[in-house]
């Protein structure tokens, strides 16, 4: 599954939700089925089925609100049903989606290898969006005693090989990013 948003607030007393979008195209919204909505700390990226924590939901209506996503569903009838979803991902299958050349999803990431001139320093845990509009790598540092994660941002000319199939990425990011924890 994909995830879509945030259900950021309650607006309304009609159960509208705005949403913290993590998609590019919001309005989208309106043509997929099987949404899903899922507590924040349920992650549905490899889910075959759908969790019992998880609820299938069916979109009612899509609107903008002061340049935000808003949405209600049928399953949320009201403000007071609303309020236990605050803050809950709102989900879709993949199968629902479709990629341009050149685009990835961001749950293809993990795992893949990290490497910095030909040597291997890290594994990716996942890809966060950022409010500066750029994804931020989140990696596992694999060198020699270090541990802990380590962040790089998404920034193209750092990322000089991405081969998602291959499990690769090469990166050349400016000397210390990695190192920005022992800055004396």
């Amino acid at each position: 599954m994909l995830l879509l948003a945030h259900l950021a607030k309650v607006q309304g007393l009609k159960g509208e939700f705005l949403l913290h979008q993590i998609m590019d195209e919001p309005e989208r919204l309106q043509q997929v089925q099987g949404l899903v909505l899922a507590p924040p700390e349920l992650v549905l990226d490899d889910a075959e089925r759908i969790p019992e924590a998880a609820q299938p939901v069916t979109l009612r209506g899509f609107r903008w609100h002061q340049d935000r996503a808003c949405v209600a569903f049928d399953e949320i009838p009201d403000r007071t049903a609303a309020e236990r979803f605050k803050g809950w991902a709102l989900w879709m299958p993949d199968d629902q989606a479709s990629l341009d050349e050149g685009e990835s999803y961001r749950h293809d990431w993990i795992g893949c290898e990290v490497f910095i001139q030909g040597a291997k320093v890290g594994e990716v845990l996942r890809l966060e969006p950022t409010p500066m509009g750029y994804d931020m790598v989140l990696m596992r540092d694999l060198r020699p005693g270090r541990t802990g994660q380590r962040e790089i941002p998404y920034i193209k000319t750092w990322f000089q090989n991405v081969d998602l199939a291959a499990r690769r990425i090469d990166v050349d990011p400016p000397q210390g990013l990695l190192d920005l924890d022992r800055i004396d």
